[in-house]
């Protein structure tokens, strides 16, 4: 029997609708006003501590106060202050050789520097096809010396900058190997980063991946293709030591993964949405293996889980850095940059990379055996390693 609803009670229950919508309505706005002044109120903190302490030491401090240097030090403390660990500054020339590098074209002498423990540098890497590669300069040597300058007086990041310059331009430097010191002049050009190189190893492909730009997808097609014209059983890629940039990854994961979606990237406010995916059919039909370590991190930690969950490798090192969110470098309008995080990455298979990326064969790495392998030998441990399960997938 249908029970007729009065309108005294219609109506009342229509106001306590109105009443809980309301009540709701307003809480939400509420808590959404005061986020919006409490982060106004905090701001305005900020800079009125920063314009007390500035104009305290303006009319008080006995030295002159260097304009650039206070800016990038405030700078540099705000980045700091933030609770991520990618969060940097950087200057306009840091910017804009991240830039290069990013693109895979860089215009240098060629060697990246890091700063020695007696404030010298070290020649930690030389780019192969660039001018540093056709003179006499190695890796562990130490730069005491740019352009007629000495590295502990200007210090070392000047120093570096100095490394640096347009195209075609000279510098000179003095390095110091074995209680020898030797002056060199080197000419910054253009040159394209050879960020992927192959051999053949006992009918097995090789691929080393040093880092992942702009130009990393060509190169790696193209080592591909070359590999693959030699009748390859199978491929060990090593991405040791690598990160960089996602964008070439469709390009390269389109060779061994056919039409799927593989990682999400979710924002601040809650969305996700697609950050990688792969069209259209697999081209590789033969075992890989990939060789991770602890610096594995970034687009190299991406790749490796697509490559274990969706195209059947086996990874074989040491568990990854755990890097899996996604960056963004903002240009500022003075040429600096800021570089923060933006998203975390979300790939859609079974392995996270959240806590670093497991192996399903953990080999430990001597510090003196991490070579790449000839066309006959091989003597690094995880390299070596990497075969012998590329044998026994071959097999299977």
């Amino acid at each position: 029997m249908n029970k007729k609803l009065s309108v005294g009670m219609a109506i009342s229950l229509i106001a306590i609708a109105c009443a809980i919508t309301y009540v709701v309505t307003i809480t939400v706005s509420t808590n959404m006003f005061n986020r919006r002044i409490g982060g106004v109120t905090q701001r305005e903190e900020i800079y009125s501590k920063i314009e007390e302490i500035d104009t305290y030491v303006r009319n008080a401090s006995y030295y002159d106060i260097d304009e650039e240097t206070l800016i990038s030090a405030i700078v540099n403390g705000y980045v700091d202050g933030l609770s991520d660990s990618h969060a940097e500054y950087l200057t306009a020339a840091q910017a804009y050789k991240r830039q290069q590098l990013d693109s895979g074209t860089l215009v240098s002498i060629g060697v990246e520097v890091s700063r020695e423990e007696s404030g010298y540098l070290i020649v930690d890497k030389i780019y192969v096809g660039s001018p540093a590669d056709s003179l006499d300069i190695r890796v562990g040597d130490i730069i005491t010396e740019v352009a007629g300058s000495n590295v502990l007086e200007i210090g070392a990041e000047a120093a570096m900058s100095a490394l640096d310059g347009d195209d075609g331009t000279n510098v000179r430097i003095s390095v110091q190997r074995s209680g020898e010191t030797i002056t060199l002049t080197a000419t910054r050009r253009s040159f394209i980063i050879r960020s992927v190189s192959s051999t053949l190893v006992s009918g097995y492909g090789y691929i080393r991946i040093d880092t992942f730009n702009g130009l990393t997808g060509d190169q790696f097609v193209s080592e591909l293709q070359s590999l693959e014209a030699q009748g390859v059983y199978g491929y060990v890629i090593d991405v040791r030591g690598t990160d960089g940039t996602y964008g070439c990854l469709q390009q390269m994961l389109s060779r061994f993964i056919s039409a799927q979606l593989l990682a999400n990237a979710r924002y601040k406010d809650g969305t996700v949405a697609k950050f990688l995916e792969v069209t259209g059919e697999a081209t590789v039909d033969v075992p890989v293996v990939v060789i991770a370590d602890e610096s594995t991190s970034g687009a190299a930690e991406l790749f490796t889980v697509c490559m274990k969950d969706f195209a059947g490798a086996k990874v074989v090192g040491k568990q990854t850095a755990g890097h899996g969110e996604v960056t963004e470098t903002k240009n500022l309008s003075d040429g600096t940059a800021i570089v923060l995080t933006t998203a975390e990455l979300l790939p859609t298979g079974q392995t996270s990379i959240e806590g670093g990326v497991k192996v399903d064969f953990s080999v430990d790495l001597t510090a003196d055996m991490n070579t790449a392998p000839t066309e006959t030998a091989v003597s690094d441990p995880q390299v070596k390693k990497a075969f012998e399960v590329l044998e026994s997938m071959k097999n299977q």
